[in-house]
């Protein structure tokens, strides 16, 4: 468990709280690329680490993220008219260019050149994978981009689901690399369910893990149903500070590869990515994805907001007599499992009540490096994972069979590399 303080500290993220900050010293997934797509379209709302944001994409199709309020009379800028190379304050009609300066000031005399005074907070953009990314730190401080393997796939290569959950941060990080809840929450309902069963019945694995210089990974380590003397099931989860997780690789040929990143929005919502990929050139399924797990956009998410249907107020449509017929837990669609799980804790759990286990060391790692990183941020230190050098392209979880004297990282990108690092 944590103390009051310490969960403080690693959650809130609002204001100048040392989290957020923390956060903001990483490139971050933001939009996407779908939504901002015309140029002079409709300027898009982002709200981001607890600060609210406008994107938009000018006339010559160049993509600007800017302060969202006018530094005139404070107006949101996504009111505002997207035209002739800038975005317009509805108010008064100034102007600001991609790069935040002030292009037009017609409310001023001529001659009074305020408008070359003027500027608004612009961030760096990095568009690729189908996503917006952008970095909201000290220009100083700007971190390499962490190009992963799947990021510079063509757009028919991914699938990308887009949801807002209604809970910190954290909780929907730890989430995903909770490996003992898959056997639960999601029974029968997983890609690879019955090959799971058939590989091992043991669900209560044995948890190792290892610091890497973009964050740390973790083994879970079950005995085989066949040959569980000599044999060990190994999987070994990635995880890319401040909060990419890399789903292990199934062993099924048929199902794909899959990356979460959760992104706090403010110290109580949490913008939620996952990307399935396609590594071999083969386009993907985006629709049938979509609709397996719940996700389709207008249907089961709102187009705008991107909050599921599912939501406390509706007790997240949990059918009952579903469950009586077959269901685990009566509700459908891997993601709003989750979320209702997460969500059920309230908008920022209390650690402090907490009774953690065995099968809780990895997020109890997670926690602890994390709190550590906070830390040294805020003692000047360079945030964990933005150094350059790191070769976030072989980053890879993966799943297998090994004998009982292989070591767990054999498993996976790196081979045990990484092993004695620290950071």
């Amino acid at each position: 468990m944590l103390s009051l303080e310490e969960n403080e500290l690693l959650c809130r993220v609002e204001g100048t709280a040392p989290a957020g900050e923390t956060m903001r010293r990483y490139w971050l997934p933001a939009l996407l690329s779908q939504e901002v797509a015309q140029a002079d379209g409709t300027p898009v709302r982002i709200r981001l680490v607890g600060r609210n944001y406008v994107a938009f994409r000018d006339s010559a199709g160049r993509l600007g993220v800017l302060d969202a309020s006018c530094p005139h009379r404070l107006a949101s800028l996504a009111l505002g008219r997207n035209e002739e190379g800038g975005l317009r304050c509805i108010y008064h009609g100034w102007k600001f260019d991609v790069a935040g300066r002030c292009v037009e000031m017609p409310t001023e005399p001529a001659g009074y050149n305020f408008a070359d005074k003027v500027r608004i907070g612009s961030y760096p953009v990095r568009e690729t994978g189908g996503i917006v990314w952008i970095y909201l730190g000290p220009p100083e401080l700007e971190p390499p981009f962490p190009a992963m393997d799947w990021t510079s796939l063509p757009r028919e290569q991914l699938c990308i689901i887009k949801f807002v959950q209604n809970s910190n941060y954290m909780q929907a990080t730890e989430g995903a690399i909770d490996t003992a809840h898959t056997w639960f929450l999601h029974r029968g309902d997983v890609g690879d369910w019955k090959h799971r069963m058939s590989v091992t019945q043991d669900f209560s694995p044995k948890l190792e893990t290892e610091d890497t210089p973009y964050g740390f990974r973790y083994a879970s380590i079950r005995r085989p149903s066949e040959d569980p003397e000599h044999k060990r099931y190994v999987r070994v989860t990635n995880v890319v500070y401040p909060t990419t997780v890399h789903v292990p690789r199934p062993m099924v040929p048929d199902l794909l590869p899959a990356v979460q990143i959760f992104i706090p929005v403010d110290d109580t919502h949490t913008l939620h990515f996952t990307i399935f990929f396609s590594p071999d050139g083969s386009p993907v399924d985006e629709q049938a994805i979509r609709e397996d797990w719940r996700c389709i956009q207008g249907e089961h998410v709102d187009a705008r907001t991107f909050a599921f249907d599912t939501q406390e107020s509706n007790w997240w449509k949990q059918d009952r007599v579903a469950m009586k017929n077959g269901s685990y837990t009566g509700i459908f669609g891997i993601p709003k499992q989750d979320v209702a799980c997460q969500e059920s804790m309230g908008p920022i759990v209390d650690r402090s009540q907490e009774h953690l286990g065995t099968s809780d060391v990895a997020i109890i790692r997670m926690r602890r490096r994390y709190l550590q990183n906070i830390r040294d941020v805020a003692a000047g230190q360079p945030a964990i994972g933005t150094a350059p050098g790191i070769d976030y392209a072989h980053v890879r979880s993966e799943q297998r069979i090994i004998g009982v004297d292989e070591p767990w990282q054999s498993v996976g990108a790196f081979a045990g590399e990484f092993a004695s690092l620290k950071r």
